[in-house]
């Protein structure tokens, strides 16, 4: 069935699909994880993604967040723990302060570190943290990346260590101002998503009844 061309005009949006591709310009990329997202949704049942990078990053969090205290300045900070949300989009700050939201990576390596801080900033990051300030009304943003010991428990028990490097050779932030532009292309990007699912519920419901 999924190698058949199929055509179904949506009662509202009138999106065509054939071969999984779209009108609207979402990408196979984007189709393929609103697919996914779908079948999470209507099954209940979410694949959980782990690795040592997300536990590093996870178990590194609260570290970073007081790096970029004492690099900015700034005293003591609290990790935000308020979730934001309206329409079009949802998230929860690292922290959030009078003048900027900060978004901290904590880089697997000197090598990841590296290669993140010499390179034009992530898009999806981008992305993210101008999601943020639409939401929190904050007009800047800080994207840091930091360089920390690696614990054993993210690394099958083996510790790496980075703390013996100067803290300036391992910190690094992006500055970012906000883009009502961005957020108007990325409004138009969701309801174009809200689009395609409805056009594919609609599908399934075709097919499965």
């Amino acid at each position: 069935m999924e190698n058949k061309i199929y055509r179904h005009r949506a009662s509202q949006g009138g999106l065509l699909l054939t071969n999984g591709k779209d009108s609207l310009g979402l990408g196979v990329s984007m189709i393929t994880y609103l697919k996914k997202w779908y079948a999470e949704q209507k099954s209940g049942v979410r694949d959980e993604i782990d690795s040592k990078y997300f536990r590093k990053g996870n178990m590194c969090e609260d570290e970073a967040i007081d790096i970029c205290a004492e690099r900015f300045g700034l005293g003591i900070l609290e990790k935000n723990i308020v979730h934001f949300n309206d329409e079009h989009f949802q998230g929860t700050p690292d922290v959030i302060t009078d003048e900027f939201v900060i978004d901290t990576k904590c880089s697997w390596d000197y090598v990841t570190f590296l290669d993140a801080i010499t390179s034009p900033i992530n898009k999806d990051y981008e992305a993210q943290l101008q999601v943020y300030m639409h939401l929190t009304g904050v007009k800047k943003a800080k994207l840091v990346y930091v360089l920390l010991d690696t614990p054993a428990e993210a690394n099958y028990g083996n510790d790496i260590f980075y703390s013996h490097m100067p803290i300036n050779e391992r910190f690094y932030s992006f500055e970012l101002e906000y883009d009502p532009s961005m957020i108007e292309q990325m409004q138009n990007k969701v309801n174009n998503c809200k689009i395609f699912l409805k056009d594919y519920d609609a599908k399934i419901k075709l097919l499965l009844g």
